[in-house]
């Protein structure tokens, strides 16, 4: 009777559990959660899913409050003792006077071999050309102006109508009996190619009976300030000796091809350098100019030579010594 009872509850609870929407849990008995259980569980989804949205926020974000940087600060270090030495930064420490910093110093300068420059002094002025005005206009060569391509080379006061002659050769006298004049011809040779001008060449030939002696490169050279010292420093290894033979000296310049050819002797010599002159300037487009010096023994053949060769003829004698 009892065991019939028993499986008679069995059987009702199962048909129970049969009528149940929810699907049964083998092995187990079903969930239910009630009213205060299930709210406490939402709440603490909430919280949970808060705190990791939080968690992730900081993971991407970093919190690093921006700090303001400490202003910059000057350090001063004092060297040695600071006891031994007073400092007042307000004080002003004496200066000189401002007139005696505007005081100016007295610099002077006295260049070495002040004669030889001032015999340059005439090349280092530039050649200007001066377009339109002829040669009969003014004389603007102390200026370093030219007019047109007219040029002068004066030697003894000869040359003023050789105006044009770029290139040409001193033939002059070395001959013994220029021993106590000599030093007059080397001043004015000097002179005469101090004042040439760049644009133009010059040579200086020496003779007496024997080699004719040349001013190195033994050819003719620009007037520029260097070609001119080096024939200053050749003029003060020449002096007079022997006797006169001027035709190999003459053949020599006119070799050259020159423009213009000045002739200086202080006597007699071989009337054949005429005839020579005539073989070697056959077509007369060198000039040549004749001077006479200190003796007239030789002024017809040397006048004759300048009237043949389109030149002029000077006698120089001790009045027309400067």
């Amino acid at each position: 009777m009892v065991h019939q009872t028993m499986t008679s509850r069995v059987s009702i609870a199962g048909d129970s559990d049969a009528d149940s929407p929810t699907t049964p849990h083998h092995g187990s008995a079903p969930m239910r959660l009630t009213g205060r259980t299930a709210l406490l569980v939402w709440f603490g989804s909430i919280a949970l899913h808060t705190a990791g949205l939080i968690v992730l926020l900081f993971l991407v974000f970093p919190f690093n409050p921006r700090k303001e940087a400490p202003p910059a600060m000057t350090r001063v270090e004092l060297i040695g003792d600071p006891t031994s030495h007073s400092f007042a930064p307000s004080e002003i420490p004496d200066t000189p006077e401002r007139s005696s910093l505007a005081e100016p110093v007295d610099v002077r300068f006295t260049p070495q071999d002040y004669q030889e420059l001032s015999e340059l002094a005439g090349s280092r002025k530039p050649d200007l050309t001066i377009i339109g005005v002829g040669a009969g206009g003014g004389d603007f060569s102390e200026y370093g102006l030219n007019a047109g391509h007219v040029a002068s080379a004066d030697f003894f006061g000869l040359g003023a109508s050789a105006r044009g002659a770029q290139r040409i050769v001193y033939v002059v006298d070395r001959s013994g009996s220029m021993l106590d004049t000599f030093i007059h011809v080397r001043t004015e040779l000097k002179r005469s190619i101090s004042k040439l001008r760049r644009s133009q060449k010059f040579h200086v030939i020496f003779f007496n009976s024997g080699q004719p002696m040349e001013n190195p490169p033994k050819k003719l050279v620009s007037a520029i300030a260097a070609q001119k010292k080096a024939l200053f420093e050749f003029l003060a290894e020449v002096y007079p000796e022997g006797s006169t033979d001027p035709g190999p000296a003459m053949r020599r310049a006119l070799a050259t091809e020159p423009d213009l050819v000045y002739f200086l002797t202080d006597g007699e010599f071989d009337r054949s350098l005429i005839a020579q002159l005539d073989q070697w300037n056959r077509s007369r487009r060198v000039r040549i100019f004749t001077i006479a010096y200190f003796d007239r023994s030789g002024a017809e053949l040397l006048e004759d030579i300048a009237r043949e060769h389109g030149g002029e003829f000077k006698f120089i004698s001790e009045n027309d010594l400067p």
